[in-house]
């Protein structure tokens, strides 16, 4: 059994709508992201994340619809899975803050309906009472809304002639009437824009086209492809003798405005079908004829458009407008180019304004800026300037050669011929217009602007499309990292993701070396910020200030009292204690002082901070523990620790002491304990903490004490009555010595009677493990293991994303913190330190200072609970293919570049292979493929570290315009380094061997020390040999039984083979030869294969679903039984074996990541196999959950996760098997009532596995991904 759960979610922006979601004057942001919508509000400081809510199905489309009784808006939203649905969602404000809740939904399911080729979306009327759904071929459903929500006794289907519909919208209308503006793309191949009344009273569109706008053909030249459909843009009526309104049609090499007709010329185009009608219905045949003859004659006709425009770039993907009238709209092409178009008296205008990500949906928010959802791209907040902000001297954008541009102080209102009186002009004579003749006032203006007119103000981050993927080990951390190929268009990029916090580093001091401890210090104990560092190495001590943000000064020990000739073991302010007498009752409170605690090996010192000379002075006798009698024993300090009241040091021998501070500055010894063992004695102490889990108190409860030897922690309490240190509570049998030892309340609760109290006891060894355990009730329960490598790990408390953290710091550093009701391990990106400590002083607020091995390291860091994402622009080179030699921490990319030219022209793609810097990201070289040859593969091959042999090995593939398929390719070997190098750091990216294939190159992977390439319909098997060092590629053995292979993927001497159009096959490669081991035969059309195990197949295809196979031994023959099937909802684009996160066994049952795949939304998800033992209890929780669980739109658990072919879900398939959802299990965690989900319905249904052992298990899952 296998879990399937989420590491990043989908980022790619689909749809975005600006509302108001609640009566609160508020406005908000809603973006739906593929399986989720987003909600922020609209603050003016930016945008400010409010909440996120999950839909069971791919998000379509979004729009609003207004809910009179509240003055507020709903959420209206389309989905595709399991059944197409409209959701209405509405916004509620809770103690959480701003959330969606489900209003009504519809269902728009057709069982045999043919799916709509160009245009899913939904179409809301301006007034809000209707909305069209097209989904399907020549069908439209129309649903009724009342008071907000879905009308669910007034929604059903319409029938319309147009098959094809590329674009469709609601026109504005005065008269109450519904009027639906549509262009098709008819069977002569033609796009034609026509409108069609909605007949609400009759359940229908009326057959003829309606007479508010004129139909028309759209031309060729203008609209040369439709691979990108036009979008229809409704405009108002101008009013005061403008024009009538009508609608902007956007995507082609022009930009239209088709004007309605006037209200006579309507009365009259009515008459003429009316009439036109009768003559098609007369039973007279050649009057038939006739009249079918001057029905095409009109169809053929085309109309001229008020106003046009020549649109200069790439096809429009988006657009939105800027003001109410909507006379200014933002318009945005397929690379990120952006133009203001503006619809005046005089025509049209076009004004560039810069360049951003390719916009999928725009949304004005206000005050000039807008949003910028992408799918191709980062999602950007813009504000849109009057005038240029930068590059004042360059052309704003490029404008292609024979496009006329004005001059911006040439821009003035014309004198156009003004609107002609054709009330009484027949049909024939003013619908026969050709749209190329140009008469003034109808062409509109480009502006050549200069200048950037756009300011990015903040930018989220976006996977998607994830191309390709490696996961690697950048820095030999042990903790590996992903390096996707994503982007497109203009914003290709390289995304490296690590799970884990960030650190920023903000300063350096470099020459301190040997440090093992440091310590924050400030003026005084009350102060918020601190003045000084305190570094302590095995044999002395350092003092720093600081003095600004680039310079810290050490102190004069000459000068200064500090103790800094021996090692020091704990420093800390505190306030100074004040005893008071009222009437014979003696009280103590603490006030603020300049006092500070250095506890050394050989005695405890008071020193006092004066302000004025910027100096500690020592304050009294200090104690040591050599002058205490019996007491010290002559014993010297192992270990201390310091709060704001007492003070714990343990002494060797044993010996455990707790002390304060008298109102005459004097150290009194208030308990002592000595520990001894009968096999060991002595017990020698290691560590030793004294912190409050009451954060409020200046004074502990509970003593921390770490044993060397026995591998022993105790806590102890003083609280008894005695001056004893009694036994709280032990763990013994530490799988190795404790290092430090840490209490720490990782929750804002003072006591165990809130909900929010968390206190801990955290134990580093020495072999580079932290150990933790929960008190509750003076026990120590809740084990948990984290590994940071094998250096000894020390601990210590600091503030990370205003949580109050622990930060661990061992061969790998980390930060502990609580999340998600467990402790939660968040690895940070730097090596080689050994200690760490919270500092927040004026000029380095909220940090950590480091040791390392060169000095001292000022950062801070973020995002611990977050997935780190670092881009590295390509620009317009797109990444497509990546891999990675681990030896010569090189990347090997290739890259696709594609200049962006006007619609209609022909754009040619050039190809490259790059080497890119594993550290720096910097490219090293580059290779320029031939002219119509681009990368289809590329792999590191696991040699060529000498200069010479090669490193690694690129498939290729020749375009020609005229072939339906590639014909021929190539595959080229690349080494790194000239031709006498000695390894590979020496010379440059040599091409050593080339072999031409008669094909496309799919697929390449090394097994059994051969190439394996999938060259169209076959596998071929190529042997690397060298001839007086000269390399050359020699074809070994093919395989040639399939249709497309396009999927290859090797594991031992085991090919999986995936075919585009059939399924998957099991070879083996044997002594230079290919074996067929099994075969499966099902329409299962794979994008994706790898293998998870031996003899096990993971895969993904075309129809968003995950599948595994397994071979089986059946009577006699080797047989591929499918044993996983699950609807994952995306396109998953690679598989890559292994995971971010370690297995950890220390639940007593396993859970191991097996597999990432990544998908062209963004989505980063990981595989995870189950234990037989778990894997019914887990099936058995999920079949409940669904039961009771129910998602937006009353969709089914069961239903959604069905797997789904060309036709949608089959009965065959009912229900996923052989994977679990892990995100929807999760949910148990949370759920109010999780003994019911155990109980289920009947007995057979009910779980036995015990609630807390299921939560552990599941906690454990979570932390996995």
């Amino acid at each position: 059994m296998r879990i399937v759960s989420t590491f990043h979610p989908p980022s790619s922006a689909s749809s975005s709508v600006r509302c108001r979601l609640t009566s609160s004057p508020t406005e908000c942001l809603v973006i739906a992201k593929t399986n989720r919508l987003e909600v922020y509000s609209i603050q003016p400081e930016g945008l400010r994340a409010e909440s996120t809510f999950d839909i069971w199905g791919r998000v379509l489309s979004l729009r609003t619809i207004p809910a009179v009784e509240t003055g507020s808006c709903n959420i209206l939203a389309l989905t595709d899975h399991p059944d197409v649905k409209l959701i209405v969602l509405g916004g509620v404000t809770d103690d959480s803050g701003l959330t969606l809740v489900t209003k009504g939904h519809v269902s728009l399911q057709e069982r045999g309906g043919r799916v709509a080729e160009f245009v899913t979306d939904v179409f809301v009327h301006p007034g809000g009472e209707v909305a069209v759904v097209s989904c399907y071929a020549g069908m439209l459903k129309v649903v009724q809304f009342k008071e907000g929500n879905i009308d669910t006794h007034a929604h059903f289907d319409v029938s319309i002639p147009e098959m094809n519909i590329l674009a469709l919208n609601f026109l504005h209308s005065d008269d109450n009437q519904y009027i639906l503006a549509i262009v098709n793309y008819d069977h002569q191949r033609r796009v034609q824009l026509l409108s069609r009344k909605l007949d609400l009273e009759n359940y229908e569109l009326d057959p003829s086209p309606s007479v508010v706008l004129r139909s028309t053909q759209l031309s060729s030249s203008h609209f040369p492809s439709i691979e990108t459909p036009p979008l229809l843009v409704p405009i108002l009526p101008e009013g005061d003798g403008g024009h009538l309104g009508g609608v902007l049609v956007l995507g082609g090499r022009k930009i239209l405005f088709f004007e309605h007709t006037s209200k006579n010329r309507q009365q009259i185009k009515r008459w003429k079908q009316i009439r036109l009608e009768s003559r098609l219905s007369s039973k007279d045949p050649m009057e038939v004829a006739k009249a079918r003859e001057k029905e095409k004659e009109r169809d053929a006709r085309k109309v001229k458009p008020k106003f046009s425009v020549k649109w200069p770039w790439s096809d429009v993907t988006a657009w939105c407008p800027l003001d109410e009238e909507c006379r200014r709209f933002l318009v945005g092409d397929a690379y990120g180019r952006l133009a203001l178009l503006v619809l005046d008296t005089t025509g049209l205008i076009v004004s560039p304004l810069g360049e951003t990500s390719p916009p999928t949906t725009l949304s004005y928010l206000d005050s000039q800026v807008v949003y910028v959802g992408s799918h191709m791209g980062n999602p950007q907040l813009l504000r849109i300037h009057t005038s240029p902000i930068a590059d004042h001297g360059s052309e704003t954008l490029p404008i292609p050669l024979g496009v006329t541009t004005i001059s911006p102080v040439l821009l003035s209102p014309s004198k156009g011929k003004g609107r002609a009186d054709d009330d009484n002009n027949d049909e024939d004579e003013d619908d026969d217009v050709d749209m190329s003749d140009n008469r003034e006032g109808r062409d509109g203006r480009i502006i050549a602007t200069k200048g950037q007119f756009i300011e990015v103000l903040d930018t989220f981050q976006n996977m998607a499309p994830i191309m390709d993927a490696v996961l690697a080990d950048l820095d030999d951390s042990g903790q590996s990292q992903i390096i996707t190929c994503s982007g497109g268009r203009n914003s290709g990029a390289l995304k490296v993701v690590r799970a884990g916090a960030d650190f920023q580093e903000l300063a350096r001091v470099n020459g301190i070396t040997g440090i093992t401890s440091l310590w924050p210090v400030r003026s005084r104990s009350e102060h918020s910020t601190d003045s000084h560092l305190v570094a302590s190495t095995e044999t002395e001590t350092y003092v720093f200030k600081f003095d600004s943000s680039d310079v810290i000064t050490q102190l004069d020990s000459s000068a200064d009292e500090f103790i800094t000739t021996a090692p020091t073991l704990a420093v800390a302010n505190i306030p100074r204690r004040v005893s008071t007498n009222a009437s014979g009752r003696v009280s103590s409170s603490y006030v603020d002082s300049s006092l500070v605690i250095q506890v050394t090996p050989e005695k405890i010192t008071l020193l006092e901070y004066g302000a004025a000379l910027g100096l500690f002075s020592l304050v009294g006798e200090g104690w040591d523990p050599k002058s205490q009698g019996a007491i010290g024993g002559r014993r010297r300090i192992v270990a201390a620790d310091v709060n704001a009241s007492q003070i714990v040091v343990g002494l060797d021998g044993g010996k455990v002491c707790l002390l304060n501070l008298a109102d005459n500055s004097r150290f009194q010894v208030q308990r002592s304990r000595d520990f001894a063992d009968p096999v060991y004695g002595p017990l020698d102490v290691s560590a030793v903490s004294c912190v409050p889990f009451d954060r409020t108190k200046n004074f502990a409860t509970n003593i921390a004490v770490a044993f060397w030897g026995t591998n022993k922690v105790q806590i102890l309490s003083m609280s008894s009555q005695d001056a004893t240190l009694a036994t709280v509570c032990e763990v013994s049998g530490l799988p190795s010595l404790p290092r430090s030892v840490l209490l720490h309340n990782f929750g804002t609760g003072r006591t165990k009677k809130e909900p929010d109290y968390h206190p801990h006891v955290l134990v580093g060894l020495v072999d580079g493990s932290v150990i933790s355990f929960k008190v509750v009730e003076n026990e120590l329960k809740e084990k948990k293991v984290f590994s940071l490598g094998i250096a000894p790990v020390s601990l210590s408390r600091c503030e990370v994303d205003d949580k109050i953290t622990v930060f661990a710091v061992g061969s790998r550093t980390s930060v502990l913190y609580w999340d998600k009701q467990r402790l939660t391990n968040s690895p940070v990106m730097i090596k080689d330190m050994t200690v760490g400590a919270s500092l927040n002083t004026s000029y380095f607020r909220s940090s950590l200072v480091l040791a390392a091995s060169s000095g001292l390291i000022i950062g801070t860091i973020r995002g611990v609970d977050k997935m780190q994402i670092r881009s590295i622009p390509f620009g317009l080179t797109n990444p497509r293919w990546i891999t990675y030699h681990s030896r010569l921490k090189l990347f090997g990319v290739g890259c696709n570049h594609t200049m962006p030219l006007r619609l209609g022209e022909f754009q040619g793609t050039t190809s490259s292979f790059k080497i890119v810097d594993a550290t720096t990201f910097d490219g090293l070289w580059d290779f320029e493929l031939q002219a119509n040859e681009e990368v289809t593969s590329v792999m590191a091959l696991p040699d060529g570290t000498d200069g010479r042999s090669p490193s690694f090995c690129v498939g290729t593939a020749f375009l020609e315009v005229e072939e339906t398929e590639p014909r021929s390719g190539r595959l080229l070997l690349f080494a790194i380094g000239s031709d006498g190098a000695t390894s590979s750091a020496d010379g440059e990216l040599r091409l050593v061997a080339t072999q031409d294939v008669k094909g496309c190159v799919f697929q390449i992977t090394s097994v059994n020390s051969f190439i394996a390439a999938a060259i169209s319909s076959n596998v071929v098997l190529f042997a690397l040999r060298n001839t007086n060092k000269q390399y050359a590629l020699q074809q070994v053995a093919d395989w040639n039984h399939n249709y497309f292979v396009t999927n290859l993927a090797s594991h031992g001497d085991l090919l999986i083979v995936g075919d585009a159009i059939s399924s998957v096959s099991l070879l083996r490669v044997s002594d230079s030869r290919i074996e067929c081991l099994s075969r499966d035969y099902g329409p299962l059309r794979p994008v994706a294969v790898e293998a998870t195990a031996e003899n096990q197949i993971i895969g993904a295809n075309s129809y968003c679903n995950l599948f595994s196979f397994a071979l089986q031994h059946i009577d006699g023959r080797k047989v591929l039984e499918r044993d996983g099937s699950y609807h994952l909802d995306d396109i998953v684009k690679k598989f890559v074996p292994g995971g971010l996160v370690a297995a950890d066994s220390s639940t007593g049952y396993t859970l191991r990541p097996r597999q990432l795949f990544f998908s062209s939304s963004g989505r980063i998800g990981v595989i995870i196999d189950v234990d037989d033992e778990l894997s019914l209890p887990l099936t058995s929780l999920q079949m409940n959950m669904a039961k009771r669980i129910k998602g937006p739109g009353d969709t089914n658990h069961t239903e959604w996760r069905a797997p789904t072919n060309a036709r949608g879900r089959t009965d065959a398939e009912a229900s996923a098997f052989g994977f679990l959802d892990g995100d929807f299990i999760e949910q148990f965690l949370t759920h109010p009532r999780p003994h019911e989900l155990l109980a289920g319905d009947i007995e057979a249904e009910r779980i036995t596995l015990p609630q807390a052992q299921i939560q552990e298990v599941l906690e454990k899952l979570q932390s996995l991904h």
